[in-house]
């Protein structure tokens, strides 16, 4: 991948390196192209009885070399996002590039899938990367699963701290929410009154469960929800006394009167809230919230996302530190919004664990890679996004073009999300939105023309005399010309929009699998620009 000017002619070429394994880097290389949670599972254990694959921890360690210049870990904690329209050679070049830049320099990982063959290629990389005994791959068939409620409680939710668990479930819901095709929040408008009392029922519910059940299990959250009083009558009869949440209600109550200081509080602070308030409610809202939530829960009570993520734990998100290459194949575009969920779910839990970790010199560096990112946002991306260099993890967001993110999560929460990347790289694109913003993000400079003016002008004379019939007669004419020439500044953007649309090659046969991109990085001055920015060129036949 070598690195010129946005309208330089000619091209000298040069050979990117995507990262090594583990040793002292050598310099840059020029060439011609460019089950319950387990104690061992809470510390990231995996790959029982093998050594863990050997890692560059060191920020400054380069990955990829533009022309001379490298981008190093450090860069690459700062936040990538790729932008390129379908075709573009976004995913086969620049995308590319940087997955084996960070498998080579031994890098954990969390990999989505939103497209049916992605896993197929992903997994290939890892292979070719040598890093095949890593991967850990969470499909239909469940050879590995992951309890997402049990290991939030283990990870949230220790006595008082319930509310982190209802977060959690806040986040499910915005997940399910942007895995819609029109996107968008359910917090907004109308639906806020219910979506905010259904976030209520749930901080009241999770510490009665969780004392009573010892644990948290969304088929108990289920029962319990389906089994609330209908009305403060409803309490007095046998069949609702017979029910789960009279049981849960019970068993609480004896609890605290054994001299159970905790459970004392929970009945003090939650156990009158379903018997009365809630009883207490009119039928439409009550259905309205009942609905909320078992729309949001429904999905994971039965079938495989229920046999995923709500059974055992096989491997959990901190077994990246150790060198996991966990790899969510369950596509989008094949599983549904469901398999949205459960990956943006996933996604979450693994940016919280990859936060609460103590970091020093040595831990290992991790990548979050999301292609069609648009399917898994959340607003907890830009936490992470703002705390990746100290966290040591690499955040990797690829998507079509900014409307899309727009769509998916507001304008105006795009905009702050996208802003938070620290490099940005811009394969080409049709999309005029994303053109403006990449030009605007390069920004404008002063640019220079002339303008040209002549004249010109004639001027002539004569006069003569006369006497005793002789005369004389003189004359003269001059003529003359002038230029002048005006040199005038103006503000233009240093790269057009319509160069995004129409000077960047795509890759294939006819480009000679050669695929541009600009690449942005702020804070930073390219040697070769002079500025923020820098055009580089991939080899797709990497």
């Amino acid at each position: 991948m070598k690195a010129s000017g946005a309208r330089a002619a000619g091209r000298q070429t040069r050979r990117a390196w995507t990262g090594h394994r583990p040793r002292p880097p050598p310099p840059p290389r020029r060439a011609t192209t460019a089950r319950p949670v387990t104690e061992a599972m809470l510390d990231g254990a995996f790959r029982a009885g093998s050594a863990p694959s050997p890692f560059h921890a060191d920020l400054d360690t380069p990955l990829l070399d533009f022309g001379g210049e490298v981008w190093t870990i450090r860069d690459a904690c700062e936040g990538v996002q790729i932008t390129g329209a379908p075709g573009s050679g976004k995913s086969s070049a620049s995308a590319r590039y940087l997955r084996l830049a960070c498998l080579k320099a031994g890098f954990g990982g969390l990999f989505a899938c939103a497209k049916v063959d992605e896993a197929e290629m992903l997994i290939a990389d890892m292979k070719a990367a040598g890093r095949g005994d890593d991967v850990v791959v969470i499909d239909e068939t469940a050879a590995e699963r992951f309890n997402i409620l049990d290991f939030a409680q283990s990870q949230l939710g220790g006595p008082g701290f319930e509310s982190n668990l209802v977060e959690m479930m806040r986040r499910m819901n915005e997940a399910a929410q942007v895995a819609k095709p029109k996107g968008g929040s359910a917090d907004a408008g109308e639906n806020s009154y219910f979506v905010d009392s259904a976030w209520k029922w749930l901080s009241h519910a999770f510490p009665l469960l969780l004392v009573a059940e010892g644990t948290l299990r969304l088929k108990d959250v289920a029962r319990f929800l389906a089994s609330l009083p209908q009305s403060r009558e409803d309490m007095k009869t046998a069949d609702w006394q017979a029910g789960y949440c009279a049981k849960i209600h019970k068993r609480v109550s004896d609890l605290a009167n054994t001299g159970d200081a905790y459970a004392r509080r929970i009945v003090d602070e939650h156990g009158a809230f379903f018997l009365t308030e809630v009883a207490g409610l009119d039928n439409r809202p009550r259905s309205s919230i009942e609905s909320t939530l078992t729309t949001l829960i429904y999905p994971f009570l039965s079938g495989k996302m229920a046999e995923l993520f709500c059974t055992d734990t096989t491997i959990t998100p901190r077994a990246c530190r150790n060198g996991a290459l966990i790899v969510l194949n369950l596509p989008t575009l094949r599983f549904g919004p469901g398999g949205a969920v459960a990956q943006a779910m996933f996604k979450y839990l693994f940016g919280l664990a990859m936060q609460a970790e103590r970091i020093t010199p040595q831990t290992r560096p991790v990548m979050l890679y999301l292609d069609e990112c648009q399917h898994f946002l959340s607003s907890a991306d830009a936490d992470l996004l703002a705390t990746g260099r100290s966290a040591k993890c690499c955040p990797v967001f690829i998507t079509q073009d900014y409307p899309t993110f727009y769509a998916k999560m507001g304008e105006q929460d795009a905009q702050s999300l996208l802003g938070k990347f620290g490099t940005r790289i811009f394969h080409a694109n049709t999309c005029p939105k994303t053109n403006l913003a990449a030009a605007e993000i390069i920004y404008k400079v002063q640019k220079f023309y002339v303008t040209e003016s002549r004249s010109s002008g004639d001027s002539s004379g004569g006069g003569g005399s006369q006497q005793d019939g002789q005369g004389t007669y003189q004359g003269s004419r001059t003529q003359s010309t002038g230029k002048t020439e005006t040199l005038n500044a103006y503000q233009d953007y240093e790269i057009t929009p319509d160069y995004f649309a129409s000077k960047l090659r795509t890759g294939a046969e006819r480009n000679g699998y050669k695929v541009d991109a600009i690449v942005v990085r702020g804070g930073r001055q390219w040697k070769r620009t002079g500025r923020h920015w820098v055009q580089a060129e991939f080899d797709q036949r990497l």
